[in-house]
């Protein structure tokens, strides 16, 4: 347990009689969110509009089968929407989508961001890639090169633009929601970063990220033998959420941090997966259900533990897996305040890139 992290304590309480009465483990819940400033006086945002933003276009890349024999990739160009504060600023957060796209949310992300002084970079992974999570599965994605792991070759490639356009950047951060939060997971792994240095020798390569925050990600894989980047990594995970679970995000917290990160993850109480997203609560019965998808990964199998499956680490087994394991039908959207988590990644994003 770490001294002063509220949500491991908590699952540590729950365990004591007490903490068997459902009312009890709700006011507490309420309350850990409250210390951790996020429970403070609900603030609305706006959505910034598209036409306030200017374009960017950056290189990058469109890979599959990443850290398996059948790894390669193909030159992209992707897009961006560049919103900035008023007057000077030094400090950028690239905000990067879930499996629906760029939506409603990302544009209050910018606006929360920008009115504390921080330029905001809004990245479209899905459309130079041609993928429409609408009427596409996670495996016919993943077959297009629309993972996590592009996602964060997008933001690595769409950091080194900025910093290379504007001069006056002294620090980026990451925030990413659903499967933009996985690319922050993906990110914090050192695997990443020697990826990068291998693509870029004799050049140095070191992550260009100072801080990350991941909205509602799976935290369902585990590598045999990784090791994590020394970077502050926040996660905000929705209590109820029942497609990304926060069970698996607060256990892949001590897996982290045992292997050389540095990941707080947080829960929100009675939030589900979503949280934040423009619509109300629903149930959703095509969503496709990824809560049963923890795996753990060698150099050559995926196995997945809820069932003993193994698949070859493949683009074939990458593809596989989202068949073997998810289900369909899942909770999505948000609650009364759909913005209850921003006081918390506002303040940590305040707190390590200033403004």
């Amino acid at each position: 347990m770490k001294q002063g992290h509220c949500t491991i304590r908590y699952l540590a309480l729950k365990t004591t009689p007490i903490m068997r009465n459902p009312d009890i483990v709700k006011w507490l819940l309420a309350f850990v969110f409250s210390v951790s400033g996020a429970h403070s006086a609900a603030q609305n945002y706006t959505a910034r509009s598209p036409s306030e933003a200017q374009t960017v276009e950056f290189a990058s890349e469109n890979c599959t089968g990443y850290w398996t024999p059948d790894y390669q990739c193909q030159a992209l160009k992707v897009k961006g929407l560049l919103f900035q504060p008023q007057g000077s600023w030094s400090s950028l957060v690239v905000a990067s989508h879930g499996a629906q796209g760029v939506d409603q949310r990302l544009f209050e992300y910018a606006d929360a961001l920008t009115q504390n002084g921080i330029a905001t970079l809004v990245i479209d992974h899905w459309t130079p890639r041609g993928i429409n999570m609408r009427s596409m599965t996670y495996s016919q994605a993943t077959a297009r090169g629309g993972t996590t792991s592009s996602i964060a070759t997008d933001i690595v490639w769409a950091a080194a633009h900025a910093r290379a356009t504007y001069p006056q950047i002294r620090k980026i951060g990451l925030i990413g929601e659903s499967m933009g939060a996985m690319a922050a997971v993906q990110l914090s792994k050192q695997r990443m970063v020697d990826l990068f240095a291998t693509k870029l020798a004799p050049q140095p390569f070191e992550l260009p990220l100072t801080a990350m925050v991941g909205l509602y990600p799976a935290c369902a894989e585990r590598v045999k033998g990784e090791r994590f980047v020394d970077i502050p990594f926040l996660i905000l995970s929705g209590e109820k959420d029942d497609h990304t679970l926060a069970k698996d995000c607060l256990d892949y917290e001590v897996w982290v941090n045992e292997r050389g990160g540095r990941l707080k993850t947080i829960l929100v109480p009675g939030a589900h997966h979503d949280f934040d997203a423009p619509h109300a609560l629903e149930y959703r019965p095509r969503g496709q259900n990824v809560s049963k998808c923890l795996n753990i990964v060698d150099d050559k199998t995926i196995t997945i533990v809820a069932t003993g499956k193994v698949l070859p680490n493949t683009l074939a087994g990458q593809i596989q897996l989202p068949r073997e394991c998810s289900s369909w039908g899942l909770r999505s959207g948000h609650g009364a305040n759909k913005f209850v988590a921003v006081p918390t990644w506002l303040a940590f994003f305040k707190a390590h890139l200033g403004h």
